[in-house]
């Protein structure tokens, strides 16, 4: 496996930084629609900021007042964010990894592995104990939806379109 160059890397890091960013607001959209059917009880970033991290911002009353205001905007940022980041690790795995049709999707279900296998217990999230099958389920779809996203330029998604010649745009041609 070839990882990119150095001099390519920040380039392929920004865009995986962008591609991270959008495949988490889909996502946050895709949830918007689970969570207001019912699907699923409470998002994993929610958990987590509802759970552990105004436990240690209690201590700052203003900031606690702040964030707990803002408590919608804070947990779709934090999912952004992470999401961009995994955008960034994304774009930096090899190009030979990069190039398979189901790097995108795979991806995504890795990052639901890790959540749900680590990071969830490692919390002591109530969600690692109590998830139903459909949460679970409606989780698995979500970070697949992500990795599909992430990967979008991938030729397998967005296939090229054979190139018009002559003419102006918009114009038909005959036999086109």
């Amino acid at each position: 496996m070839k990882f990119p160059a150095s001099n390519e890397r920040p380039e392929r890091m920004m865009s995986g930084v962008v591609r991270g960013t959008v495949a988490a607001m889909t996502m946050s959209a895709l949830r918007q629609v689970t969570t207001g059917l019912g699907l699923v009880e409470q998002t994993p970033p929610d958990a987590i900021l509802k759970e552990r991290a105004f436990a240690l911002i209690v201590r700052k009353p203003r900031l606690a007042f702040f964030l707990a205001r803002r408590q919608v905007a804070v947990v779709e940022l934090a999912h952004w964010v992470y999401g961009a980041g995994g955008g960034a690790a994304f774009a930096l795995l090899p190009r030979s990894f990069l190039e398979k049709q189901w790097a995108g999707p795979a991806y995504g279900l890795a990052t639901w592995a890790v959540f749900e296998l680590s990071i969830a217990p490692v919390l002591g999230l109530e969600q690692a104990t109590k998830i139903r099958p459909v949460e679970r389920l409606m989780f698995a779809m979500d970070h697949l939806l992500y990795g599909v996203i992430l990967a979008g330029d991938s030729q397998w998604v967005m296939p090229e379109q054979p190139r018009r010649t002559g003419g102006s745009p918009g114009r038909r041609h005959a036999g086109a």
